[in-house]
């Protein structure tokens, strides 16, 4: 399994995003793909994204059927994060109003 970035991709995550990262990729190597990763802190993001604060990521979908492995996706992420397919990607982000 590899982890892969976008040329342009940078900058660091935050802890908590980061372990999310690792089990992400986990569930990408557990299914025999790579993960590619899109977007960091880097790039065009709405207003009060997450990414600059290192507290999402964007990766890009796997070869596999997107409608039940994004469950497994959530799941991979645990709680307290949004899990979002957007366009072309799905969006990982650190939202811990979503704890209880």
């Amino acid at each position: 399994m590899s982890i892969w970035l976008k040329i342009d991709v940078c900058g660091d995550l935050q802890p908590v995003v980061a372990k999310a990262r690792g089990r992400v990729a986990q569930l990408y190597d557990d299914n025999g793909e790579d993960l590619y990763i899109t977007a960091k802190r880097d790039g065009l993001h709405g207003l009060g994204s997450l990414h600059y604060e290192g507290l999402a990521f964007d990766f890009r979908y796997p070869k596999k059927e997107i409608s039940d492995f994004i469950s497994k996706i959530r799941s991979a992420a645990g709680p307290g994060f949004d899990v979002i397919a957007e366009g072309n990607h799905i969006h990982v982000e650190w939202d811990p109003k979503q704890v209880s």
